[in-house]
């Protein structure tokens, strides 16, 4: 009575081996049918990429990212003849000749299929206008001199305190770098940004900023920018705008925990 249902294991058992077998032959199929696909895409690429270096042509240049820079400068710091293959052309000194311009930090390029050479350029941003007498360039937050561009102002606050010539000598100074992130930290507030006209650095206290209202002294001293930013924000938005800042001569903000004011 026993012998029964070991038969049955036995059928049961031959016929899952049956179904493993068929699995592994279609598994196999499957991948050789990959392996296929991804040969003839291989293929495809390679003979792609032959027609692509022995047939186009640089038909154009277009630019893109560029407010600051105009086309015509960067078209002369390009100049590249056309009908030519995108495997004769330098692209790395294309770059480096893009990015000696003032403005640009950054140049990338390459050439779409229906062969334009695009220029793609990430642009300095000014931080602040540098006042050095008569004077007046933008600086950005790596200290790099920039032009004005006319009909291109920018919204920064005034500086003093710096060289402006010669305009290839970068700010590197600590007093720059102090100025710097004050710049950088102050530009992340929308208020603090706003109701900032005018920085300079001393070496007693550190920045010093006058307010585009009345021209009041603020004084942030060194480092710890955020915190005395938000001590302005708060200040000018619960006692300025209530009780007025015509009095107000001197808001120091360099201490924790309080704010000392001076009327005037």
């Amino acid at each position: 009575m026993n012998e029964e249902p070991l038969e049955d294991q036995h059928e049961e058992s031959s016929e899952k081996t049956t179904d493993i077998s068929a699995s592994s032959s279609y598994s196999k199929l499957a991948t050789a049918g990959w392996i296929t696909i991804a040969a003839a895409v291989l293929v495809a690429s390679v003979l792609g990429g032959w027609y692509w270096n022995s047939h186009l042509k640089v038909q154009s240049v277009a630019f893109k990212g560029n407010y600051f820079v105009d086309t015509q400068t960067l078209q002369q710091a390009v100049s590249i003849p056309t009908d030519v293959k995108p495997d004769s052309l330098n692209f790395m000194r294309l770059i480096s000749d893009v990015e000696q311009i003032p403005y640009v930090k950054q140049a990338d390029a390459n050439v779409s299929h229906g062969g334009t050479l695009i220029i793609t350029v990430k642009e300095r941003q000014p931080i602040a206008l540098l006042e050095d007498g008569e004077q007046k360039i933008y600086v950005d937050q790596d200290g790099i001199k920039l032009p004005i561009v006319l009909e291109k102002a920018v919204d920064v606050p005034l500086l003093y305190g710096f060289r402006g010539k010669p305009m290839d000598d970068t700010l590197k100074s600590e007093a720059f770098r102090h100025v710097r992130n004050f710049l950088v930290d102050a530009k992340k507030d929308p208020v603090s940004w706003a109701t900032i006209s005018e920085v300079a650095y001393t070496q007693d206290k550190g920045i010093v900023a006058l307010s585009h209202e009345n021209g009041v002294k603020l004084v942030f001293g060194t480092g710890d920018y955020e915190r005395k930013l938000t001590y302005w924000k708060t200040f000018y938005a619960k006692v300025i705008r209530k009780k007025g800042i015509d009095h107000m001569a001197t808001v120091d903000l360099r201490f924790k925990g309080q704010i000392v004011t001076r009327e005037s």
